[in-house]
């Protein structure tokens, strides 16, 4: 039997957790998280586990300008990954911390932790657990229109984890209507070039008797071709992500799985660009943060998403030199450039 335990235990790993540089942090147990998504079973990462507590921290607000802008790339990635990682070691620091306590618990990954027995997971990324739904269940966060969680004066600038434990925690409750940072501007929508999520159309997911809404999200495969560094061109051609590819996002699941798995083949005969990551869904291929538009451009309010929007819709498009180097240019000037390209090197990139 689990003990059972006073609300000072919740005291103790919020001030654990805010100290560790926390911006919100919450608890869902197994009563709240009832009737939930797959990626809401406790019991997947810990045998036992009565609560999740959840936790997020802050990314650099000026990286995300200068990445956005296509001014600087390497900060904002780094920072990226280094909050990640943070995030994660904290996660097993707090686990640790409540072993101590008498408590078997479980730090989990940010980021890049997959349901790898699922029948095709490198296509969809089944996540372990769900940070953004341990985090919309205990009120660290609420969703946005895009179906990131974002936070009131952060937006969805942050980076979720989790601690999972067989202590019985105090639940909290989800962030009321009134209080969401989203007030449903929908700018997300313009800045995500494979149109993942719709602008009208909505979805829910009920977790412990609650309703979570946001836009209805279409093929994840959508997400992955952008997000992979694949192809990152508007469909004005006005602007890019901070991809060199231009390879068009079908609709149809069959051509966009097709057009897909040639653009990860073009990908990797491209000169290999400077920074990333290794990926543990694909082999021989380096992640590198050329997207992730959605979360980031949103500040909580609509005058710095504003201007966030206005500066990628005003940063150009990027083109790769033949050392692998990314480059941005004005969108005439960059037509002009792709189409002067010897055309056995212009087959890389369309």
């Amino acid at each position: 039997m689990p003990k059972k335990i006073s609300v000072s235990l919740n005291n103790l790993v919020e001030e654990f957790l805010m100290e560790h540089g926390a911006i919100k942090v919450g608890v869902a147990t197994l009563e709240t998280l009832e009737g939930g998504p797959p990626s809401t079973d406790l019991g997947y990462c810990l045998e036992g586990a009565r609560s999740a507590i959840s936790f997020a921290l802050p990314l650099n607000r000026d990286y995300i300008r200068a990445y956005l802008a296509k001014e600087d790339r390497f900060a904002h990635e780094k920072d990226n990954i280094d909050t990640n990682i943070r995030a994660t070691n904290i996660s097993w620091e707090l686990a640790e911390m409540l072993k101590k306590e008498g408590y078997d618990s479980k730090g989990t990954m940010a980021n890049l932790k997959y349901r790898t027995e699922i029948k095709d997971w490198e296509l969809y990324l089944p996540p372990d657990i769900s940070h953004r739904y341990m985090a919309a269940r205990s009120g660290v966060g609420s969703f946005g229109w895009s179906g990131n969680v974002g936070i009131k004066d952060y937006g969805t600038a942050v980076i979720l984890d989790t601690t999972i434990t067989a202590a019985e925690l105090e639940p909290t409750e989800p962030v009321p209507e009134e209080e969401s940072f989203c007030d449903m501007c929908k700018l997300c929508v313009s800045v995500c070039v494979p149109g993942m999520f719709d602008k009208k159309e909505e979805q829910s997911v009920t977790i412990g008797g609650v309703e979570f809404t946001y836009a209805v999200r279409k093929n994840y495969l959508r997400c992955d071709f952008c997000c992979g560094g694949f192809t990152g061109l508007a469909k004005s051609g006005k602007w890019s992500t901070w991809s060199p590819g231009r390879i068009p996002v079908p609709d149809g699941h069959d051509e966009l799985f097709k057009e897909f798995v040639r653009g990860l083949e073009l990908y990797n005969k491209r000169p290999p660009m400077p920074g990333g990551f290794p990926h543990p869904a694909l082999k021989d291929y380096k992640q590198h943060l050329t997207c992730g538009n959605c979360q980031i451009v949103c500040w909580g309010n609509k005058e710095d998403t504003r201007e966030n929007v206005k500066l990628l819709h005003g940063s150009g498009c990027i083109m790769q030199k033949e050392d692998g180097e990314l480059y941005a240019l004005p969108y005439e000037e960059a037509k002009e450039v792709f189409e002067g390209m010897d055309p056995e090197r212009r087959k890389l990139y369309c």
